[in-house]
């Protein structure tokens, strides 16, 4: 089958791209809207206050007669006072005072005085009994009014608020406009849009980095997975594989073996010369075969409880003689107490020589290994340690070696570790595999304590 042209999809690029889009747009679109909100409070709650203060200057001078009556020249006269107030308010660029006519009764540019303006809508809301506020430029032509003429050009940004004028029976009886240049109250909203806008920048980081997080994780559990999956497909035709060669070789090889050991019991003279040569071989074939099907197989652990001091001890003996016979020496470090663990010694020991073997073959000029067994304080495990000073593995092969078929040995079929690995997840433990070119190899196998 041809290899697939597509590209393969990088979850984790495609979700850094778009969350990053989406969470800042949100971010932005947030900012801004929290923002206007805070500006339209703040100036409804000082357009509030406002209200309230004029409400209360017009009833306590009974200014409010001249709204009613505003052609008497009594009335104007006492409400010129009155209106000073309103004049020297603190950010006042314009005060202007209109009656229910909308004709300018009073106006700080006494050029506005007696003009009609019956194109604003703002003015119609508050003759309605609303109170309104505009924020605006004065070079927003969109915005722009007949009462904004002779403003200070200087006055870029105002805050315009019509205050509805009550009589005593909850009438509208005329509109105070007032137009306000706020420089600490600008200072203040932009104040607050910065701390808005870092407070969604820093929301927005916190979100991004949460699922950027999570869904990393993710990732690296579904490629976990996907190795898996691998693996097992893997086992499956070694399984295959493994059913063929042990049909089709295993007994033609039992005959070889038969052979040789006849050619052995022959008197010494007449045995032909590689007789002990085929023997070996024969043997070290029938034992990469069982090594294919051990893996194949499923690991069914039946676990029991065990003192792994014991059992080490007297594996570490057994294992004496043939390291003997390659100039190596096996020394163990085991606590002198009990040590009870969890685990399924048939298992176990498949595990160890397995490891024994590859530390061995490591050192074909002689060596030593060392077999130490400790508590994990932290943790309910047993750590069993296998050390070799063995010519080691390079640090970029120490992941390959791990996984079937990969070997550094010129004889190896590259299952060992992996078995072993199985065999000790299977179990509840944890496989760990060091090494250092030249100085030797490690391996650890944590195996849970008996509860």
């Amino acid at each position: 089958m041809p290899p697939s042209s597509e590209r393969p999809f990088h979850l984790l690029r495609w979700f850094a791209v778009l969350a990053a889009l989406v969470i800042g747009a949100i971010a932005v679109a947030n900012a801004m809207l929290l923002s206007r909100f805070l500006n339209q409070q703040l100036f409804q709650r000082e357009a509030a206050v406002t209200r309230d203060f004029v409400q209360n200057i017009v009833q306590s001078d009974s200014s409010l007669d001249f709204l009613l009556h505003p052609d008497d020249p009594v009335l104007r006269e006492r409400f010129r006072g009155t209106a000073l107030h309103f004049d020297n308010l603190r950010d006042v660029l314009r005060a202007n005072v209109y009656g229910r006519d909308r004709r300018v009764l009073w106006s700080s540019n006494k050029a506005l005085v007696g003009q009609v303006f019956d194109d604003n809508e703002e003015l119609a809301a508050a003759l309605r009994g609303e109170l309104v506020v505009e924020a605006g430029s004065i070079a927003d032509e969109e915005r722009a009014k007949g009462e904004h003429q002779g403003l200070a050009p200087q006055a870029h940004f105002f805050v315009e608020t019509y205050v509805p004028v009550l009589d005593t029976q909850g009438r509208v009886a005329g509109v105070v406009e007032l137009y306000k240049a706020p420089l600490a109250l600008s200072q203040a909203i932009q104040a607050a849009r910065w701390r808005v806008g870092l407070s969604a920048l820093a929301g927005a980081l916190l979100l991004f980095g949460s699922l950027f997080w999570l869904v990393q994780r993710a990732d690296r559990q579904l490629r976990k997975q996907q190795a898996l999956l691998l693996q097992a497909e893997t086992l499956a035709a070694t399984g295959q594989l493994a059913a063929a060669v042990a049909h089709n070789i295993r007994n033609p090889l039992a005959s070889i073996r038969s052979s040789a050991e006849l050619l052995l019991d022959a008197p010494p003279d007449q045995v032909p010369d590689g007789a002990q040569d085929i023997l070996r071989d024969a043997d070290r074939i029938s034992a990469r075969i069982t090594e294919l099907l051990k893996l194949a197989a499923p690991v069914v652990a039946q676990t029991t409880p065990l003192d792994l001091s014991t059992w080490l001890a007297e594996f570490a003996r057994n294992q004496q003689s043939v390291l003997a016979r390659r100039q190596q020496r096996l020394h163990t470090d085991l606590p002198a107490g009990a040590a009870m663990a969890q685990a399924d010694p048939q298992l176990l020991e498949h595990a160890l020589q397995s490891l024994l073997a590859n530390a061995s073959e490591a050192m074909p000029a002689g060596g030593q290994c060392l077999l130490a067994l400790q508590p994990l304080s932290t943790e309910r495990y047993w750590r069993i340690e296998l050390q070799d000073n063995g010519s080691g593995i390079a640090p970029e092969a120490l992941d390959a070696v791990q996984q079937a078929f990969v070997t550094t040995k010129p004889n190896g079929l590259g299952l060992g570790l992996l078995l072993a690995r199985r065999i000790v997840e299977r179990l509840g433990g944890r496989f760990a595999l060091a090494s250092e070119q030249g100085v030797g190899t490690t391996v650890r196998l944590d195996i849970p304590r008996l509860n």
